[in-house]
Formats: structure tokens, C-alpha cells, sequence
């Protein structure tokens, strides 16, 4: 069961990955329409990028040796479940509260939390890498951190790449 949890933390991960990239710089600007589209982007790359984690631990499951996936799916989840909850819990007090708190949440919480993902899953897989020692557990969560991980880069290069959304200024 947890590692089915993962897996939803990290398409929702990815949804958020896709929502940062395609952020604006101003408050301003409208562009609900183009943060709905990022973030369905981010959703879509997931399984792309996850596949290779994926395809590691189902090739080790189909050839006997998946039994320390449950155990590592529980260590990863207890790792990462109460970072996971005050993001969430944030965003919730983002998307009620009004502006003014909504910016506080932001500066607060959410803010530094994006600044320590990265280091948050890393460490989670260490710990799971050291505590498994499973070979094919460490390549599948290896793996695993990449994609996470990897979402919002690509999403932003291909921005770079191609012609930027056009964005409306929102009516007074």
C-alpha cells in the first residue's frame, strides 16, 4: 500500500513541478489557464520519467526478489509523509485564505519547502538505499529520485525551447 501512495505523491509532485514551471514572476498577470496546463503537463511526463524505476522493480518482483519494496515503499512513506502533509496543508491554506496570508504561506512554507524536495527525497532514498541493502532496491529508488526530481527541469526547458504561452493582463 505505500508504495502505491508513493507513486500518488509523486504524480502529484509532478502536477506541482508543472505548476512552478509554469509560473509568472507577477502577480498580475493572469494565467490560471496556463498553470491548469502545466500542471497537466507535469502529470503527463511522470510515468515517462518514472518508467525506468518501474520497470526495475517489476522486472525484480516477476523474478522473486520484490519482497523488500513493501519495506522500503513503508520507510520511504514514513520519510517522506509529514513533508508531504505540510505542503499540502500549505497549498490548502493557500487556495482558501486571502491574498495577503496566501503570500505569508508562500514565503513561509512553501517557499523553503521547494528549496529542500530535492534533499528531503535524496536523503528518504539513502536511508531506504542503507537500510535495504537490496541492489535492486537502491537502482529502483535511485531511479525513482531522478524522476521525481527531473519534472520540473525538463518542463522548464522545454519552455525555453519553444514560443512562451502567450499571458493576459487581467481586466480592471
Amino acid at each position: 500500500m505505500s508504495v502505491v501512495i508513493l507513486v500518488l505523491l509523486g504524480v502529484l509532485d509532478a502536477a506541482f513541478s508543472g505548476f512552478r514551471s509554469a509560473q509568472g514572476r507577477s502577480g498580475l498577470v493572469d494565467h490560471a489557464q496556463e498553470d491548469s496546463a502545466g500542471i497537466l503537463r507535469g502529470v503527463r511526463l511522470f510515468p515517462w520519467v518514472a518508467a525506468p524505476a518501474v520497470a526495475v522493480a517489476v522486472v525484480d518482483v516477476l523474478r522473486g526478489g520484490g519482497a523488500a519494496y513493501g519495506t522500503a515503499g513503508d520507510l520511504f512513506l514514513l520519510i517522506i509523509a509529514p513533508f508531504a502533509v505540510m505542503v499540502l496543508l500549505a497549498l490548502a491554506a493557500y487556495g482558501i485564505l486571502r491574498w495577503e496570508l496566501r503570500y505569508l504561506a508562500s514565503a513561509i512554507i512553501l517557499g523553503p519547502c521547494t528549496f529542500l524536495r530535492p534533499y528531503v527525497v535524496t536523503v528518504a532514498a539513502i536511508i531506504v538505499i542503507v537500510r535495504t541493502a537490496e541492489v535492486t532496491v537502491a537502482v529502483a529508488a535511485t531511479l525513482a529520485v531522478i524522476a521525481v526530481l527531473v519534472v520540473e527541469p525538463i518542463l522548464d526547458a522545454r519552455a525555453r525551447r519553444g514560443k512562451p504561452p502567450a499571458r493576459r493582463v487581467p481586466r480592471s
